[in-house]
């Protein structure tokens, strides 16, 4: 048996509807790293269904796939590998909008450009995350030499938040400040600035559009649920693991690799069908305490590539059998299980591999 992710993709877009509200109508979609472990065509079409027409995603292999499955002109597909040579044509073929992070990848695609061929683009410029994008003199270049633009079409000019999680963070204003002067020089050209985060600070950072991420699924890098007008957004998924073999254990004996947890008690152990190998990580083992029934349970020895094994001696009113699935994370204790553990939700989602079961 496998365990299984259950997924509302109807949270989801409950989520980007808010999301998208809280952008003043202009909220696109990151869908990298297939849709944070969720499953990037699933959650696209979903969100395509409610509005969302432009979409993130990390390098060029996902944008073709996203284009095979999403086929129309109308849903643009931007790529934040920046334009890479040799991905000239791919862009041109598969209706992707590269983002260029450097002086460099704007002269390649002016060379793609003067070959007879049209191409949409971004131009992303670093305002303090130092990271991606076109670094102060690449910036002042392009503000002498304006001009370098004139037959490039460019969707927007972005930018990207560094410490958008913290409201009070004077970073996000010098931010604020460097994109607002960079583009002063280019009135006519719109602007995305906030991820998820960055809608919390306010129309301010919102412009001419957003870039929700890890927010299209309720919580913040830390677990925490988003609040938009008072409005709580949802996590829209659940994860249940099945329960492979039920046996009991004498007092004294030890368990799992290396024996590092001794039994005080006759114990009722549970084996359950899911280890780092699905991204349930060792380090999660402290904050993993799972309730059956009302009963605490928790894990008991290593967390293995494939299982781990809990305590159910306490379960004395639901009978537990081999197949049984148990739930292992939803909205009630994602936040204990990131807490302290130097983990954050970005990570335990992406992390979710291919051998869950993702059911919708």
């Amino acid at each position: 048996m496998q365990p299984i992710i259950s997924i509302s993709l109807k949270d989801i877009q409950s989520n980007w509807r808010l999301l998208n509200n809280a952008s003043n109508g202009k909220a696109a979609a990151v869908l990298k790293a297939n849709a944070y472990g969720m499953g990037m065509i699933k959650v696209a079409k979903a969100l395509l269904d409610v509005g969302c027409k432009y979409f993130y995603v990390a390098n060029i292999n996902e944008g073709i796939e996203l284009r095979k499955k999403i086929n129309s002109n109308e849903v643009n597909i931007a790529i934040f590998e920046g334009y890479l040579e040799g991905n000239q044509k791919i862009y041109y073929e598969n209706y992707l909008t590269p983002i260029l992070n450097n002086l460099g990848q704007l002269k390649r695609l002016k060379n793609f450009i003067r070959k007879g061929s049209q191409q949409k683009a971004i131009i992303n410029i670093d305002t303090g995350m130092n990271r991606l994008g076109f670094n102060q003199k690449e910036r002042e270049f392009l503000i002498i030499n304006k001009e370098i633009l004139n037959d490039v079409s460019v969707e927007y000019i972005m930018s990207h938040l560094s410490n958008a999680q913290q409201n009070e963070n004077e970073t996000n204003l010098m931010q604020l400040y460097k994109l607002r002067e960079f583009s002063r020089n280019f009135p006519d050209l719109k602007i995305s600035f906030a991820n998820s985060n960055g809608i919390k600070l306010g129309t301010n950072f919102c412009f001419d559009q957003t870039r929700p991420g890890i927010g299209l699924y309720g919580i913040d890098n830390f677990g925490k649920s988003f609040y938009f007008n008072s409005k709580k957004l949802k996590l829209p998924i659940k994860l249940f693991a099945p329960i492979i073999q039920i046996k009991k254990v004498d007092a004294g004996e030890k368990v799992s690799y290396g024996g590092i947890d001794t039994l005080k008690r006759n114990s009722v152990l549970a084996t359950i069908g899911i280890g780092y190998a699905d991204g349930w990580l060792r380090l999660l083992k402290p904050n993993s305490v799972f309730f059956i029934g009302n009963e605490k349970c928790k894990i008991v020895g290593n967390i293995t590539m494939d299982s781990f094994v809990i305590d159910i001696t306490n379960i004395k009113k639901k009978e537990l059998n081999e197949g049984d699935q148990i739930c292992l994370l939803d909205n009630t204790n994602i936040e204990n299980i990131l807490k302290n553990n130097n983990i954050i939700s970005y990570e335990l989602l992406t992390l979710m591999g291919d051998r869950l079961l993702r059911n919708y």
